[in-house]
């Protein structure tokens, strides 16, 4: 299979500091763009009740290069698809495979 990574994809990571007094916060890195191929997004949606509101889930798979540094918990901006988290990265023989999902509420 030969996927393109030319689709541009905005990473955005979060990083605990420890602060004054040992006090924990995060702070959010710079977003910076890594290239990427989106392979496919997939969506489901459900409604728990007739009185909740719609819940929507869209889940990307996607590939980087091996180099590429792309972890568990980062927030990728796809193009035309919004934020999606990271959820999982394993490496491959020749790229890394990431799923990320989205979740959204309410009717679209």
């Amino acid at each position: 299979m030969n996927h393109r990574m030319n689709d541009q994809i905005v990473l955005k990571r979060t990083e605990t500091v420890q602060g004054e007094r040992n006090i924990f916060s995060t702070t959010e890195l710079p977003p910076h763009a890594v290239l990427g191929c989106v392979r496919a997004v997939e969506s489901a949606w459900q409604r728990p009740t007739n009185t909740d509101p719609v819940e929507w889930d869209y889940k990307a798979t996607l590939g980087f290069l091996l180099g590429q540094d792309v972890r568990k918990d980062d927030r990728l901006d796809l193009p035309n698809l919004g934020e999606f988290v990271v959820v999982d990265v394993r490496p491959g023989r020749r790229f890394l495979a990431v799923t990320a999902i989205q979740q959204k509420r309410g009717a679209e």
